[in-house]
């Protein structure tokens, strides 16, 4: 994941998540948008976030999910 975006989305998910569960996070998140991970930009965030946020739940309490969420949201300013 060259993409700087991208880097910092995982830097924000790994701490919550670990590496391996927050590289399959954004890939699996991304795919359902219909696009490769490299191709993520800020123009997506909102859609990547909304189905990011569904599967967070998964893994967290509601709220380290809409503090996660609103961190990825924040880079899209």
């Amino acid at each position: 994941m060259p993409n700087s975006l991208l880097e910092k989305i995982r830097n924000i998910l790994r701490p919550v998540l670990g590496e391996f569960v927050a590289d399959s996070f954004i890939r699996v998140n991304c795919d359902r948008i219909g696009l490769k991970a490299s191709q993520l930009t800020v123009h997506e965030i909102p859609k990547f976030t909304d189905k990011l946020k569904i599967t967070l739940f998964l893994f967290l309490e509601e709220k380290e999910v809409e503090k996660t969420i609103q961190k990825i949201t924040d880079l899209a300013k």
